[in-house]
């Protein structure tokens, strides 16, 4: 049986080597950049610049800009596996189907984080937002984004071997995300308006869901993955 460490130390070089490819050629990263902030300009158009101040529409803007970021982003990280021939050695290394999942989760999540930064201040900025607690914001968006990848890196893996597997990740992850979608959105809009309990709450449902998710994909992963 692999030990924690050993697996632990795996999940982190598959990590450490798609954040060090990001690093050297930052495809990925300004792709979901451009994506996110051109979706989120594009959607402030959309509902006109009185809506886009109410919180709650604010929130929903930036979280469903961030969502498709977090799909294009896992879809383009296996691609470059794909690409450069590595994905099957990964898989045939005791654990390395867990690794893989754990890694790319850890990576997308550590992208991610750079996006919803970028893509925040935007929004602030874009939208004239005032911010009644800082730090319930923080931690919503926060776990909101450790909340996105494990759902995106399972469903990228389950249409791996598809060859319409662009198609099929966001219609795979859509559904799932909704909950999450909704309580991110109601997280951020809360600690954008003041109310600290509902923040809180809505930040501990995102918590759940991560760590339900997590536990999902790690179970489903060894035995889904061909």
């Amino acid at each position: 049986m692999l030990g924690l460490r050993t697996w632990l130390r795996r999940a982190l070089l598959v990590a450490g080597r798609d954040l060090t490819v990001e690093r050297r050629q930052p495809d990925g990263l300004v792709a979901a950049l451009t994506f996110t902030v051109t979706l989120i300009f594009v959607e402030s158009l959309a509902v006109g610049p009185v809506e886009a101040r109410r919180p709650v529409i604010a929130a929903a803007l930036f979280w469903v800009a961030l969502l498709f970021a977090a799909i294009l982003g896992a879809t383009r990280s296996l691609e470059r596996e794909l690409e450069d021939d590595a994905l099957d050695g990964i898989l045939l290394l005791a654990g390395g189907r867990d690794a893989l999942f754990a890694g790319k989760t850890i990576a997308l999540a550590a992208t991610l984080g750079i996006v919803s930064l970028v893509g925040g201040l935007l929004a602030l900025v874009l939208f004239d937002l005032t911010v009644a607690l800082p730090f319930h914001l923080i931690l919503a968006v926060a776990l909101g984004v450790v909340a996105l990848p494990p759902v995106v890196v399972l469903d990228a893996l389950l249409a791996l071997r598809l060859r319409a597997r662009a198609l099929l990740v966001p219609i795979l992850a859509l559904p799932v995300l909704v909950p999450q979608l909704v309580a991110s959105v109601q997280g951020t809009a809360a600690a954008l308006s003041g109310d600290a309990t509902a923040s809180l709450g809505w930040s501990g449902m995102l918590l759940a869901f991560a760590l339900a998710y997590t536990a999902i994909g790690l179970t489903i992963v060894p035995s889904a993955i061909e």
